[in-house]
């Protein structure tokens, strides 16, 4: 991200502002790679009172700008325009302020929201693991952190089709055909060679397409490593690339993976947590009680083996790209060891209905 500059940005600002701004203290965060990221302070003077203010900055990858990304997520715009819609539901996001769609400016797209304090839970490091497992298990009343999760899936399910209009509108009875062409069609492009388990969980996935009777927006990534926690509490929900038009049941589906409960640690600990945080028939129970919308078990069920399909295939795609020389990330060469326990977790729930 070498376009994005203290100078750069204090140009932009002060535009946006009207305002001579200053910037320093800029730090790159390196958490993920879908975007580039990066916080820094911006201060300035109004009616002769000195302003300061901590914000985010967050842009398109180099990839993105070259048009080597693959299809696997929203534009940056439509990300942010995600975000500004939340910004009405009982969901904590970061306060948005600009998007910039001239790539001369920062050297790609990128849009400019409030820095929110916390860090993100990696499911996969142990002492953070056990922490989760820890709020589970001393976890009392509506405040606790795994009541603030399910609070969070509520709250993005307020959101409808027609409260963020850059998403495409799918009528309920097309949702689940247009995710298997798009991932389907994904994995086809990014895999090497058919691998037989896979291509079984897709026939079953044809087979057994549940019927879904409404749409909200769904976030699409709903973990717990992908919002901020500061002490007790859920500061923000973040990464909405992949928010989409869909069934509210698939954010259930793709937290209950066995991925999020700590896959890669062998064995999974806690293996009843989805996220590693929370029951997930407590969940499921809760998240009945709060929404008042019936959880089908079966749709759940359906979409944690199809999101175990979906994050397998992103990693495939992140594997195609490094083999093919679009990119030298070694990260994305990396996701070829996601693909094993993934195929696993999606094997685990066909053989269900096998037996």
């Amino acid at each position: 991200m070498s376009d994005v500059t203290e100078g750069a940005l204090a140009t932009f600002l002060s535009d946006r502002l009207d305002a001579d701004v200053s910037v320093d203290d800029l730090h790159e965060h390196v958490e993920g790679w879908s975007r580039d990221t990066a916080s820094f302070t911006a201060r300035w003077e109004e009616s002769g009172e000195t302003h300061e203010r901590r914000l985010v900055v967050r842009a398109e990858s180099d990839a993105q700008v070259e048009g080597d990304a693959t299809g696997e997520g929203n534009d940056v715009e439509t990300e942010f325009r995600t975000m500004d819609a939340a910004q009405d539901a009982p969901v904590p996001v970061p306060e948005t302020h600009w998007f910039e769609g001239d790539r001369s400016v920062l050297g790609g797209r990128f849009f400019v929201v409030d820095y929110v304090p916390g860090d993100a839970p990696v499911t996969w490091d142990r002492d953070q693991r056990q922490r989760l497992y820890d709020a589970w298990d001393e976890r009392d009343g509506e405040s606790s952190l795994p009541s603030q999760f399910v609070d969070c899936a509520v709250g993005v399910h307020t959101l409808g089709p027609g409260d963020v209009p850059e998403l495409d509108d799918c009528p309920p009875e097309d949702v689940v055909e247009r995710e298997l062409d798009r991932w389907v069609g994904q994995y086809r492009d990014s895999v090497v060679r058919p691998e037989p388990a896979v291509e079984e969980c897709i026939r079953w996935f044809r087979a057994n397409a549940p019927e879904v009777p409404e749409t909200t927006v769904v976030h699409g990534d709903f973990r717990i490593g992908n919002m901020l926690v500061d002490g007790d509490d859920v500061t923000a929900l973040l990464d909405w690339e992949l928010a989409r038009i869909g069934d509210p049941m698939y954010d259930l589906g793709y937290a209950s993976t066995y991925y999020f409960a700590g896959k890669l640690v062998d064995p999974i600990e806690r293996p009843e947590l989805a996220c590693s945080l929370l029951d997930r028939e407590w969940f499921y129970d809760e998240y009945e009680r709060r929404s008042g919308r019936t959880v089908d078990r079966e749709r759940v069920r359906y979409w944690r083996a199809f999101s175990a399909f979906v994050m397998m295939t992103i990693g495939l795609s992140g594997v195609d790209r490094f083999r093919s020389g679009e990119t030298d990330d070694v990260r994305a060469a990396w996701f070829q060891y996601i693909v094993p326990g993934l195929v696993e977790d999606m094997l685990g729930v066909v053989r269900e209905d096998r037996l």
